[in-house]
């Protein structure tokens, strides 16, 4: 990979420009490792403390990997650590939680009906894992583990999608609302009649996935997330939330 000297401007900036375009036009791939950072101080001709200065930045907004005493590598576009950096920040505006909701609602529901036409076997069996996994944490009374494998429901759904911008999309609205969504789901599971309508939901969810009826697919995520979305925004969390101002 080509890099020039850099001058004038901060230099950790110009360090971080010139990775950026080396990610941006594929001469750094995700998973490729960086060299170490002496060699990037002498072909940058800047000090080690703006190569770790650059780093620092390049991995806040998800460009990055930076493994302790393993290196650092070029990732698939994390956007979560930058997501969450400026959660605070974004999720105080009025209204966004709802906001969020009705995003959410709208992307899954497309989602879901091109994975029903796409029908990704991979896909197929990672939602059958997370749908074995609710069932097993509602027979064994495991809230929190049903609230991780409801996740990972939906985010199989994406990957079911084969959509990089849906995909993305999605992540960065389940990093926004993932505090909340989180909590509100373990209360939501711990409700055994709930947790089995949410089971059920899942389960036509993934009937019309298998057998590749793209609206039945979309009706049924739609009907699910307005359930779950009605049902969050009535707990007394979700409430305590909103009242104290303190975001998802």
């Amino acid at each position: 990979m080509k890099i020039d000297p850099v001058s004038n401007r901060r230099l950790y900036q110009s360090v971080m420009d010139q990775f950026i375009q080396l990610i941006s036009s594929g001469q750094l791939r995700p998973g490729d490792r960086l060299p170490a950072e002496r060699d990037l101080a002498e072909r940058f001709a800047v000090s080690r403390a703006s190569i770790r200065e650059a780093f620092r930045v390049l991995e806040i907004i998800g460009l990055i990997e930076i493994r302790p005493g393993g290196g650092t590598f070029v990732t698939n576009l994390n956007i979560g650590p930058f997501i969450t950096t400026i959660a605070p920040i974004f999720i105080r505006q009025e209204r966004v939680e709802q906001d969020l909701l009705d995003f959410r609602l709208l992307i899954e529901a497309e989602a879901v009906r091109i994975a029903a036409d796409k029908h990704l076997p991979a896909g197929l069996d990672a939602l059958k894992r997370a749908l074995a996994a609710m069932e097993q944490a509602i027979e064994g009374n495991e809230p929190d583990l049903g609230a991780e494998a409801d996740i990972e429901f939906h985010q199989a759904v994406f990957a079911c999608s084969d959509n990089y911008v849906l995909t993305k999309a999605a992540e960065c609205v389940a990093c926004l609302l993932e505090n909340s969504v989180r909590l509100n789901r373990a209360r939501i599971i711990k409700d055994t009649s709930q947790a089995r309508a949410l089971l059920d939901q899942h389960r036509s969810i993934l009937a019309a996935i298998e057998t590749h009826q793209g609206v039945a697919a979309a009706q049924a995520m739609s009907d699910h997330l307005q359930f779950a979305q009605a049902t969050l925004l009535a707990s007394p969390a979700m409430e305590i939330t909103r009242s104290n101002g303190d975001g998802l």
